[in-house]
């Protein structure tokens, strides 16, 4: 479904951030980008959407060049969630209904407020539907923000640390969802997380980053506390605990 390439990136006047990235994705399936700050987590996810135009490289979505696609097919085949949300006066289901911006002509059609219904429910924010998003919490804002990404109907949904500044129960819950979504919808997710935690509860691929190279990729059993030193420099176990398997800090 996602194909990247040997991507490389620099900003003007610097040396490449990212270096002869490559990695595979299939549909159903969620990618937890891992490293250390600085490491080019977002930068990576920001090229994948062309956001920021690579050096070099290809990235495929279904077999299709990303180069040569118009902004708004990419926008129909991604949806990207910056890290930081704001609230505004527009109501929740407004907000919501603005991600079908890349297929919206002249006026919303009954599809498209069925679409943005459909991705509100699923979000459990039907309550919300008529307040304005600038009177939510950080949990609920956060949600809406999914929402609106889900109402784009996406192949590839690119997070950028979804939950960050959010409690312990709506991180599970976001990523939760999250989790499910990849499956039922038959889309790719990827996920920038720094909790190793989180990761390993809901995503099924893992790629670290380090000093701009894919240090590994693959499945959980990457994630060994060689590992886990070498890429963020803290000596580690890697454990089970009530069946699942989590990183503990030594």
């Amino acid at each position: 479904m996602l194909h990247v390439q040997d991507i490389s990136f620099a900003y003007p006047g610097t040396e490449d951030i990212l270096r002869q990235i490559s990695f595979d994705l299939e549909e159903g399936c969620c990618l937890a980008l891992l490293g250390n700050n600085g490491a080019g987590k977002s930068t990576l996810l920001k090229c994948l959407n062309r956001i920021h135009e690579p050096k070099g490289g290809l990235i495929e979505v279904e077999g299709q060049n990303i180069r040569t696609m118009k902004r708004g097919a990419i926008a129909q085949s991604m949806a990207y969630v910056a890290q930081q949300s704001e609230g505004c006066q527009l109501t929740v289901f407004d907000s919501i209904l603005l991600g079908r911006k890349p297929y919206i002509k002249m006026n919303p059609t009954e599809e498209d407020l069925a679409i943005a219904n459909h991705a509100m429910e699923r979000m459990e924010l039907s309550p919300f539907a008529l307040r304005y998003t600038d009177e939510l919490s950080g949990g609920e804002l956060q949600k809406v923000v999914l929402a609106r990404a889900l109402a784009q109907e996406p192949r590839i949904l690119l997070l950028d640390e979804p939950t960050s500044n959010l409690d312990l129960h709506n991180q599970h819950e976001v990523l939760r969802v999250v989790s499910q979504i990849a499956k039922s919808d038959h889309i790719a997710v990827v996920v920038i997380i720094h909790d190793l935690n989180l990761a390993l509860r809901y995503c099924d691929r893992f790629l670290l980053i380090q000093d701009g190279l894919v240090y590994r990729y693959g499945d959980e059993s990457i994630l060994t506390a060689e590992a886990i030193r070498d890429v963020y420099h803290v000596d580690a176990q890697v454990t089970e605990v009530l069946g699942h398997k989590m990183v503990v800090v030594e």
